[in-house]
């Protein structure tokens, strides 16, 4: 296979990695944020644990696919973490 074809093919697996981490790290993020309602300590730390574990074994992957799939939890926490907190504000 010619050079510029490998080198197109890399580019293009490249961007899908990232782009499929950061909506992997959406998705994680607001799965976190549904079990971290909850009133069980237990499954807090769980989720918390998780989480850092999964950064860690994401460290390995790279530091762009990590960063992708840190900017998608972080958005989803800002997303439905803030939406989360209005529904509470107007119930009371």
């Amino acid at each position: 296979m010619p050079d510029v074809i490998q080198t197109i093919i890399d580019v293009l697996s490249q961007i899908l990695r990232v782009i499929g981490l950061g909506v992997l790290g959406a998705g994680i993020g607001w799965l976190s944020l549904e079990l971290i309602h909850k009133e069980v300590w237990q499954l807090q730390i769980a989720v918390f644990l998780g989480l850092l574990g999964l950064v860690i074994a994401l460290s390995y992957v790279g530091a762009a696919s990590l960063g992708a799939f840190a900017i998608g939890v972080a958005v989803a926490i800002f997303l439905w973490g803030i939406q989360k907190k209005k529904d509470v504000a107007t119930e009371k």
